[in-house]
């Protein structure tokens, strides 16, 4: 029967592994946790995790994310991962986030503030095809493996509930950290081909100029904010971080008069 197969059976599906070098790529994905039932302070924690990862050593950086996929939470996390790995890969890997390209086109086109982004660290920009997630497969099968450690460790806290959300980051940041330690040989390899960082980095929020209401409020995404009565008829410059989303969305940085 084996003769047979080799002779007359169908043909079977061809795998072409991929071979991963130094330097050459970092990934970053979103993944959903509210499978893992977090809570603060006894009420329900719905988040997502940021997760970038360098190919060649498995080298890992996650950050909650408060908001959705946006831009100031990806220009957050992969510049917060960049500086924490000590250097630049040579490619930066997505898959079709809205905030990196603009996807109404069959072209790789990149939205003007994640080009900007890139052109500051010196990183190419590049995603996998839309619709084709095994194409990220260097992130996608760690994301499940990320969450099967952090559930392994809910279990033997005992407990899902954190008091606030710092103490949820501290409980995510050590699992990441023996995660890096187990692959600390190869991520030492492949520091010597990670370009060097800039000087600074980046903006990683976005601005609107929002204007105080007779009410004394202003609106920033469909939210409205009380602010104090002596800024009313003015304008106001808002810095909107993704971080700053779960208590207070916005930073006012500069006042502006109308006249």
């Amino acid at each position: 029967m084996k003769k047979w197969r080799v002779i007359h059976g169908p043909e079977q599906d061809v795998i072409f592994r991929q071979k991963h070098t130094p330097g050459a790529m970092g990934i970053s994905d979103y993944t959903w946790a509210n499978e893992l039932n977090i809570t603060l302070a006894g009420n329900t924690f719905k988040h997502k995790l940021y997760h970038y990862r360098l190919v060649f050593s498995g080298w890992t950086y996650v950050e909650v994310v408060l908001g959705g996929e946006s831009f100031e939470s990806l220009s957050s996390g992969l510049q917060n991962a960049f500086w924490q790995s000590g250097g630049v890969p040579l490619t930066h890997r997505t898959d079709s986030l809205s905030a990196a390209f603009k996807n109404h086109t069959e072209a790789e086109v990149l939205t003007e503030r994640y080009t900007k982004l890139c052109t500051h660290y010196g990183v190419k920009a590049t995603r996998n095809n839309k619709g084709v997630a095994h194409e990220n497969g260097a992130i996608e099968g760690p994301n499940g493996h990320l969450k099967r450690k952090i559930e392994q460790q809910l279990l033997l806290r005992d407990s899902r509930d954190f008091i606030d959300l710092k103490r949820y980051r501290d409980f995510i940041d050590v699992i990441v950290a023996k995660i890096n330690r187990q692959c600390h040989t190869r991520y030492l390899e492949e520091c010597a081909y990670l370009s060097s960082l800039p000087a600074r980095r980046t903006h990683d929020f976005s601005e609107q100029y929002v204007k105080v209401t007779s009410s004394s409020t202003i609106s920033i995404k469909r939210v409205t904010y009380s602010v104090p009565s002596r800024l009313i008829g003015v304008t106001l410059l808002a810095h909107i971080f993704d971080k700053e989303k779960y208590s207070h969305p916005l930073l006012i940085n500069n006042i502006f008069s109308l006249e």
